[in-house]
């Protein structure tokens, strides 16, 4: 595909996104929100700091720019630094979560302390069995943060 049209399919996706969160968030923190994952106003807060930074992102939009953060749509290379080990998936919305294809729900406790990562900057992500360093080492966009 024509690097250009990629850009643009990228960018048409981020503002999708952007629209559905500004006019569906209330539907979408009620339907895939519940006390057993995160409350209401944690999921919320982190939306909105999603889209403040999605409006910078397009506003100076450039291929480096999107393979610079993890955004819902990004698949990623994580490296984890104590075992030396890269996992590969795909950062995506709930109902596009299947482990099976390495899409993770950018509300799963994963995806949603890696969201707006920085591409080389270390993360510590809480887990179950604890505390882990990780790295994100690539970004891609793949247009999979579908709305709708």
């Amino acid at each position: 595909m024509n690097e250009n049209l990629a850009l643009i399919g990228a960018r048409s996706k981020l503002i999708n996104q952007l629209v559905y969160f500004d006019d569906e968030l209330e539907q979408f923190l009620n339907v895939f929100v519940t006390a057993q994952t995160y409350n209401k106003s944690e999921v919320e807060r982190r939306i909105t700091e999603y889209s403040i930074a999605l409006e910078k992102l397009i506003a100076n939009f450039s291929e480096e720019s999107l393979t610079s953060i993890v955004l819902i749509g990004s698949k990623i290379e994580l490296l984890y630094l104590d075992e030396n080990v890269i996992e590969t998936f795909t950062i995506v919305f709930p109902y596009q979560a299947n482990a099976e294809q390495d899409l993770i729900s950018f509300l799963s406790p994963v995806g949603f302390q890696l969201l707006l990562s920085q591409l080389n900057k270390k993360v510590i992500l809480q887990l179950p069995s604890g505390e882990t360093e990780v790295m994100v080492k690539k970004i891609s966009f793949v247009n999979s943060g579908l709305v709708g």
